[in-house]
Parts: C-alpha cells; structure tokens; sequence
C-alpha cells in the first residue's frame, strides 16, 4: 500500500486522487489523466507543451464519483467500443463553471457555458470540444437512481434549467470545495443527500415532455406494471402495445402517456431488448448465433437486429461480441482503477479549495 493510501485508511479521509501539472511534467499528468478516465476518450487541443495544463482531483462519495477539472482546451468523446450500456452503466451530470463547450450529442448540436448543467449517459456517444475550463463532474450509476425514480427518463443531452437544477448545481460546487476534508462517514450521508438531490432535478425532464393535464400521479405505479410485463415477455414477437393493453387491462391511452417521457412503448420495447442483447453478448458462456439470439428476442430477423442494434450502440453484434464492451460501469471499480495509478497522483488539495477552483494563474 501506498503512503498515501496508509494515512487515507488511518484518518478514514474519502477515497481521493489527483492528476496535475502543477507538481508533475504536463505530459506525464496527460497520461495519466487519459489512461484515468478509459469510459471517455480526452485530446486536448493545444500543441505546445508548455500550454498544456491538467489539474483533476476526484473523490468517491457513497455510490457516486466526484470530479473536479481544470483543464486548457480539450475535446472529450466517447467512442462505441467505449459505450457502457443497460443498467449497469451510469449518468454524468456536467456542471460548467467556467468555459465555453460545443460539439454534439446524440446527434444533436450543443453549445454550452459557463452555469449549464447537463446529463450524459454512459450508453451512448457525445463528442465535445471546450475552451480553458473549470468544470464539476458527478458520476452516478443507474441502479443508484433506479432506488430513487420509478422510472429513468432517457437523459443523455438534457440540460437541467429547474430551480431543482440550479439547487443541485450549488451544492455540487459547495461538495466540491469541501470534500477534501469529509470523512467518509460523513460523505456517505452526504451522497445520499446529493442522490436525492439529483433526482429531485431530473423529474423535470420526464414532466417537461407532457401537458400539465397528462401528468397522473397513477403513471409510475402503471409504468412499473407495464415495465414487469415486458421484461417477462421480451422473447415475444407479439410483444405489441396493443397486445400489453389487453393482458394488462389497461386503456391504450394511459400505456402511450404513461411511456410517453420514454420515447413510446415500442421504443422502450426495443431498447430493453438491445439492452438485454449487449448483455448477452458480453457474457464468457453465450454462444448463440446472431440468428438464435434475435429470435430469442423477438425481432422479426437477424438483419432488423443487427440493424438496430447498430444504431443504439454504434457497433454490430459481432463487433461487440468479439471485441468486448467496457465493464467500468460500476462505479467503484471505476474509481479503484483510477487508484492504480497511485504513486504517481498527488493527493487532492486539503485547503477548502478544489481544482476546479484553483487560484487564478497569470
């Protein structure tokens, strides 16, 4: 164990590190900082050596990460091989402290500054570009917010604007100025808070998508209903919205509504049946053809399959199969991968500050 390790277990001090070029050359703290962070692809886009500055300190708190950068113009992506899909994967919520960012997501063009906060999910692509920045990333896994929400509205791209948002965005700011000296008691109480927080501001985003007359208090209750349903039918190629309503004795117009924030039955259909197929795939003992395994689905042929299953994750069947898929969605496994680059990380800063506040620079 590391020297830093024996007096984080002997002060009970959170799990932390540090990557930054203040104390090591910027190239090496580049290094680590890329090999740091393997569930995103991180290129800064300075050329001169001596322009490259990185200073990241992250700390695991409860269930979640917390990270905060100050870094000089970089463009982070996230590759298809780096995709982590299905429950096990995990959203970001980007809080911008200072920066101007542009780039896409989902597809979709984004431009973003300083005060945005924004979701990605850990199950599909992004690529931005941002200028010197200071920004607060909170990694929280699927299944910590499934506890919270009935259901998990689809995220990635989403910008928070509630009051619940701007709630949440202080308090990561505040967490992220205090955590050095959180013990970890302490920071599992204040995880749990944080949690709750992040929930409170994502209800925005299924609420945003309905009329106010549509939204029922009956909606979760039903959708969990529906949601049982479909995970015991999925191999069913009569798996239709009209097929649920009837064995379920639900009116058509409650299931649209109720799946509405979700992008509609048959999509929520369909993902959880690419969903269920990437984790097949990744198992040592499934040995199916692609054939079998659509079928065993419910698609209508292995080309649909394959078809869709592109354009969720960005790779075929047999690319996935073959070359793997990430397995750093658990977050703690992600933050201990993180450790093994220990000696080499200073500790984080134990002065009420953060790297995402350093003192300004020249």
């Amino acid at each position: 164990m590391s020297e830093n390790k024996t007096a984080l277990a002997m002060n009970h001090a959170l799990p932390a590190l540090r990557i930054s070029s203040r104390g090591l050359p910027a190239q090496e703290a580049l290094r680590l900082w890329s090999g740091a962070i393997a569930q995103l692809r991180a290129e800064l886009t300075v050329d001169a050596c001596d322009d490259i500055f990185v200073d990241v300190s992250a700390w695991l708190i409860g269930s979640s990460i917390l990270c905060t950068n100050h870094v000089s113009p970089a463009c982070l992506s996230r590759a298809a091989e780096q995709l982590i899909p299905g429950p096990q994967g995990h959203v970001s919520l980007f809080h911008i402290v200072s920066g101007e960012w542009e780039g896409e997501i989902g597809g979709q063009p984004v431009s973003l500054g300083a005060g945005d906060l924004f979701c990605l999910e850990s199950s599909q692509g992004f690529r931005l570009s941002h200028s010197w920045s200071r920004f607060v990333v909170l990694v929280v896994p699927r299944e910590a917010l499934s506890s919270l929400m009935s259901r998990i509205p689809p995220l990635h791209g989403e910008r928070l604007t509630s009051p619940s948002a701007h709630v949440l965005a202080a308090h990561l700011s505040a967490l992220s100025r205090h955590a050095p000296s959180l013990g970890q008691d302490e920071a599992a109480s204040m995880g749990r808070g944080t949690l709750a927080l992040v929930s409170a501001a994502l209800r925005e985003i299924e609420d945003r998508h309905l009329p106010e007359r549509e939204r029922e208090p009956m909606t979760p209750t039903l959708r969990i209903r529906v949601e049982r349903h479909i995970e015991q039918n999925l191999s069913s190629n009569a798996l239709t919205p009209e097929a649920i309503a009837r064995d379920l004795h639900i009116p058509r117009s409650s299931l649209y509504r109720a799946f509405a924030p979700l992008g509609g039955i048959s999509s929520y259909i369909q993902t959880r049946r690419l969903d269920t197929a990437c984790a097949l795939l990744r198992h040592p003992e499934e040995h199916r053809s692609m054939g079998e395994l659509a079928e065993a689905l419910g698609f209508d042929s292995t080309a649909s399959f394959s078809k869709a299953f592109r354009r969720r994750f960005g790779c075929s069947p047999r690319e996935a199969r073959s070359k793997g898929l990430p397995t750093l969605g658990n977050t703690r496994t992600m933050f201990e991968a993180w450790l093994q680059l220990q000696p080499a990380i200073l500790p984080p800063p134990r002065d009420g500050t953060s790297s995402a506040f350093p003192p300004a620079e020249g």
